[in-house]
């Protein structure tokens, strides 16, 4: 059923580089890697002071996160906001799945089905379209994340580990299927009781971890990927837009610093420190690049969504700014 993709320039255009031309990837992908360690060897000071600055935020929001008073403040009405995570969670991703059959792409512009799928291409895009569309009315939920976890597999397996880029689908999907959709106008009972008698309801507290995980897990393998495996390409993104321009530093050391925060973001989610803070800026710097370099909004979706999801559930019992709070009534505010 799987087909062979058109080239490896399909794959390297991922991310970023969704913004060069044919050629220039081409162009890129032959010029030689960025030299990141004589990039930070060259740049000592910028690196140790910039360095620095990022430590002196993070503590500061971190300290200000935990201020008691604050946290007996805000803690009532980020309570309430928890409710609302999962239901936009899973409209996250059907929203996402529709936008992919709508755009006969999976995923991502760079995974188009018709190469993947050959002469199954259009009906397969309906597939994608009506399990989307499940998950956003909440049509057998469940069912439809067992359907989009079984696409995941089969991805992995004609692609490896690229996948690993879009993980914050399996982390939603595989969320849906363990403890059912948050919203849910039809349902497969048998399917309910199966799953309730397997997974003991003290387990649900992982559900927002497992999501959470792979979210982390998926912007920090993006990020190695456009950037470091395919550095040139994203060297050349800084080149073409003038990007020196409104950062005056060396682009190697652009990237470099692009690289380390998108990485810093991808781990912050995944041991959660910082989460409110961290989805926040997540998103203020996804839309600055969205509207900079005018990328398509849709292969995004699953990025706000999910973001916004993170921001409002804040944290569970799992995260490692709660486990190191003394006083566990309340959690941290950012």
């Amino acid at each position: 059923m799987f087909g062979l993709v058109s080239s490896s320039v399909g794959i390297a255009s991922a991310h970023e580089v969704y913004v060069l031309d044919t050629s220039e990837i081409h162009s890129a992908l032959q010029a030689p890697q960025p030299d990141f360690i004589q990039s930070i060897h060259d740049h000592l000071n910028q690196f140790m002071l910039w360095g620095s600055i990022v430590i002196v935020l993070v503590l500061v929001i971190f300290f200000l996160s935990i201020n008691r008073p604050l946290e007996r403040l805000c803690d009532p009405w980020l309570r309430k906001l928890k409710k609302y995570s999962p239901h936009i969670a899973q409209i996250t991703l059907g929203a996402a799945l529709v936008a992919s059959g709508y755009y006969h792409a999976i995923f991502g512009v760079e995974l188009p089905l018709t190469d993947i799928f050959g002469v199954f291409a259009v009906p397969f895009s309906y597939a994608l379209i009506i399990l989307g569309s499940m998950l956003v009315f909440g049509l057998f939920p469940r069912i439809a994340a067992v359907g989009v976890s079984g696409i995941f597999v089969g991805l992995v397996w004609h692609f490896g580990v690229y996948m690993l880029n879009y993980a914050t689908y399996l982390g939603e999907a595989i969320t849906i299927v363990l403890f059912g959709g948050a919203h849910t106008l039809f349902a497969n009972h048998r399917l309910v009781r199966l799953f309730s008698r397997v997974i003991p309801e003290h387990f649900h507290a992982y559900k927002f971890m497992i999501m959470r995980i792979l979210f982390g897990v998926s912007l920090i393998y993006a990020s190695l990927y456009a950037k470091l495996i395919h550095g040139a390409l994203a060297l050349e993104v800084v080149t073409k837009y003038h990007l020196t321009h409104y950062f005056p530093f060396d682009p190697i050391f652009l990237v470099l610093g692009a690289m380390l925060i998108e990485i810093l973001i991808g781990i912050f989610f995944l041991v959660g420190f910082e989460i409110r803070f961290t989805s926040l800026f997540f998103l203020v710097f996804l839309s600055m690049s969205l509207i900079f370099f005018g990328e398509s909004v849709w292969p995004h979706i699953i990025l706000i969504g999910t973001a916004i999801a993170m921001f409002l559930h804040g944290y569970d019992r799992y995260t490692f700014s709660v486990r190191l709070e003394k006083d566990k009534r309340a959690e941290p505010v950012l």
